[in-house]
């Protein structure tokens, strides 16, 4: 068999897609598990693999990705999730390697990743009302159940800077970036934080989960036909604002819809979404209420920064010049955006 051909000169790689039977090897290796089945779910800001076991359980890894905003917060997350589940909380938890060690790490050309294992959450995305009033819920039982988590510290707080002030540094490295793009976004930036420091003191504080979008939870059907949800992915999780995480939800239907204000089907979604939670938890107070457009912007704004800082990987196909001068016009209509409390 011949040789394997020598890297062209000047090669410099900026991510590695792993092979699934890479995958299914190095889980074998590191949780003994032998797998019947392994094969790639999506590339992202993580790439994430399914896996059934030679006996039919199925468990999900992931390969983290190297994420422009710094190191890994993996320490924080699976310490948090076991901490969520022993509490009772669903929760997809971390599974431990066969040395007790929550994750593994690997060496790819393009640096140190890391590799972690985590329960299958069954189920499906939730899709109807009473599936969002469960969705809900189970965030008031996850923010509950946190205050009293006191393992690994997170590596990032979910405050202005995270959310707005990567992102105004992305754009201002951005390839295409004119100075009146650049400068609309740094007046957007300055007036959110300016907004955010004159609220901060009055809004709640949790653990936030960060990713509460909507695809990262699966609701199931147990044996006794009772319905629960499940949540997953908390890699984007960490302290900052109820009204954060409250607020990607109503965002992430608007993004996808395409809409300047909430329609019939998101204002039904979302008074049963926050009936949920108001009924296992506290819930928002009307300070963190009023503050939603202010974090429906700033989730924006963050989600902008993930594509801009990824230029590398993705390209600038996924966030053009052309749709960051349109989203101007949504943060301008998201301003006056209502939804009852």
């Amino acid at each position: 068999m011949p040789d394997a051909p020598t890297p062209s000169e000047g090669l410099v790689p900026t991510h590695t897609t792993a092979a699934s039977s890479s995958v299914a090897q190095w889980v074998n290796e590191h949780y003994g598990l032998r797998l019947a089945q392994c094969h790639l779910i999506r590339r992202g800001l993580n790439d994430n693999y399914a896996l059934r076991s030679n006996d039919g359980v199925r468990h999900v890894a992931r390969l983290y990705s190297i994420r422009p905003r710094g190191g890994l917060n993996i320490d924080f997350e699976t310490a948090l999730l076991a901490h969520l589940a022993a509490r009772g909380a669903g929760v997809a938890a971390a599974v431990e390697t066969s040395g007790g060690a929550s994750w593994v790490s690997l060496h790819f050309p393009e640096g140190a990743r890391a590799l972690a294992l985590f329960e299958h959450a069954d189920g499906t995305t939730p899709e109807t009302l009473e599936d969002f009033e469960l969705t809900g819920a189970e965030l008031g039982r996850i923010h509950r159940a946190a205050r009293d988590y006191a393992g690994p510290p997170s590596r990032y707080e979910l405050d202005g800077d995270h959310l707005a002030g990567r992102t105004l540094a992305y754009l201002r490295a951005y390839p295409e970036m004119d100075a009146e793009l650049l400068a609309s976004y740094e007046l957007l930036v300055g007036g959110l934080l300016e907004e955010l420091a004159a609220a901060e003191e009055g809004l709640t504080r949790v653990v936030c989960h960060g990713d509460t979008h909507g695809y990262n939870n699966h609701v199931r059907v147990g044996p006794d036909g009772k319905r629960s949800t499940v949540f997953f992915d908390f890699d984007d999780a960490g302290p900052g604002f109820l009204s954060y995480d409250l607020s990607v939800m109503p965002w992430s239907y608007l993004l996808r819809k395409g809409l300047k204000e909430p329609d019939d089907a998101l204002r039904e979604r979302w008074a049963r979404y926050l009936g949920g939670l108001r009924a296992e938890d506290a819930g928002p107070s009307t300070r963190d209420l009023a503050a939603l457009p202010l974090f429906i912007q700033l989730r924006h704004l963050w989600n902008i920064g993930e594509a801009a800082g990824r230029l590398h990987h993705w390209g600038t196909n996924n966030v053009s010049i052309d749709w960051l001068r349109k989203q101007l016009e949504m943060f301008e209509a998201w301003k006056k955006l209502t939804l009852a409390a």
